[in-house]
C-alpha cells in the first residue's frame, strides 16, 4: 500500500468505528458495521473519554486535589473500576489521599483480600503491562500502593505548583513506576476534572500510537503525524463529539488502534462477530465541564 492509500485506511477505520458509537448510542441492534474488522474485533472509541475506562475517572473527582491526582496514579495503574469497586465497599468511599499516606497496609488487605477471594479477582487490568517496581520481584498489589504512596509524598505538591502540561507531564514521569505511556494517560484524565479548558497541545505518542503513525508516514516523528492528523480532522463533520473535533490525544488513541487495525486485515485472528463487554442501551456519556 502506498501512504494514500493507507491514510485511507486509516479515515475509514476513524469514521466508521465513531459511526459505530453512534449506533450504539441509538441502541441499534447488531450488526453496527459490514467492516469484517470492527465487526470481529474489539477497538477503543475514536474519542478517549468515551471509553468506560475514561467515564469512570469522573467517578474519582474530589474536593481536594491531592486525593484527586492520588486516585489517578492508582488508578491508571490498576486500570480496573471493578477493582475500585472493591475498594469503595470495603471503606465505604474511594481511597484518599489520608488511605494512600496512612493507611497502605489496609489499602493492601483489603485488595489482596479481593485478590484471594473465592472468584480469584483480577486486581490489574491486561489492558497493558505495568510493572509498579522494575526489576524486582516484590508483590505487584503492594508495589502499587508504594508507587502511588510515593507520589503523594515526594511529587503531588510539585505536580499541582506546575504551571504547564508539560511540566505536569515531567512530574509524573520522574515517579518510580510511572513510564511516559502511564504518565500521559494519567495527565489526560486530570485534564478531563478540570473546570477550565486546559492546554490540550501537549501530547506524547504511547507505543501502540507509534506503530500507527510509521504506518502513515514513516519519514515524520510520530507527534508530528498526530499533529497534521488532528488539522485535517478539524473540518471533518463525521468524527465529532458536541462540537469538537479529535483532540490530540484522542488522535493518538486512533494512531494505536489503527495499529491493531493494519495488523488483522494482514493477518485476521478473529472471525466471530464481537460481543461488548456492555451490551444494550448505552449510557449518555459524561464530558468534561470545559468540553
Amino acid at each position: 500500500m502506498n501512504d494514500e492509500k493507507v491514510l485511507d485506511l486509516y479515515r475509514g477505520m476513524v469514521i466508521e468505528r465513531h459511526r459505530i458509537w453512534r449506533a450504539r448510542q441509538k441502541n441499534h441492534p447488531q450488526p453496527w458495521t459490514t467492516d469484517p474488522v470492527l465487526a470481529n474485533r474489539k477497538f477503543t472509541n475514536m474519542f478517549r473519554v468515551l471509553d468506560p475506562g475514561s467515564q469512570f475517572v469522573f467517578d474519582l473527582d474530589d474536593n481536594d486535589p491531592v486525593t484527586v491526582i492520588a486516585r489517578l496514579v492508582f488508578y491508571r495503574i490498576t486500570n480496573l473500576p471493578s477493582t475500585w469497586h472493591a475498594m469503595r465497599s470495603a471503606l465505604g468511599h474511594y481511597p484518599t489521599v489520608r488511605e494512600f499516606v496512612d493507611y497502605p497496609g489496609s489499602l493492601v488487605h483489603i485488595l489482596n483480600r479481593y485478590r484471594n477471594g473465592d472468584r480469584k479477582n483480577r486486581i490489574f487490568s491486561g489492558a497493558y503491562i505495568i510493572v509498579p517496581e522494575p526489576g524486582t520481584t516484590n508483590d505487584k498489589v503492594e508495589g502499587a500502593v508504594r508507587v502511588a504512596r510515593t507520589f503523594v509524598l515526594e511529587k503531588a505538591e510539585v505536580f499541582l505548583k506546575a504551571e504547564s502540561q508539560e511540566e505536569r507531564f515531567a512530574v509524573l514521569q520522574s515517579t518510580p513506576g510511572l513510564g511516559k505511556f502511564l504518565s500521559m494517560q494519567i495527565l489526560t484524565d486530570w485534564t478531563y476534572l478540570e473546570e477550565k479548558e486546559p492546554d490540550l497541545s501537549f501530547v506524547v505518542a504511547g507505543p501502540g500510537a507509534i506503530r500507527g503513525a510509521m504506518l502513515i508516514d514513516p519519514t515524520m516523528k510520530p507527534v508530528d503525524v498526530i499533529r497534521d492528523l488532528a488539522f485535517n480532522w478539524m473540518d471533518d463533520p463525521l468524527v465529532t463529539l458536541g462540537a469538537r473535533s479529535l483532540t490530540l490525544m484522542d488522535v493518538q488513541n486512533t494512531l494505536c488502534e489503527f495499529s491493531k487495525y493494519a495488523k488483522e486485515i494482514v493477518a485476521p485472528r478473529k472471525k466471530t462477530t464481537y460481543q461488548p463487554s456492555h451490551p444494550g442501551a448505552q449510557p449518555i456519556p459524561v464530558l468534561p465541564e470545559w468540553w
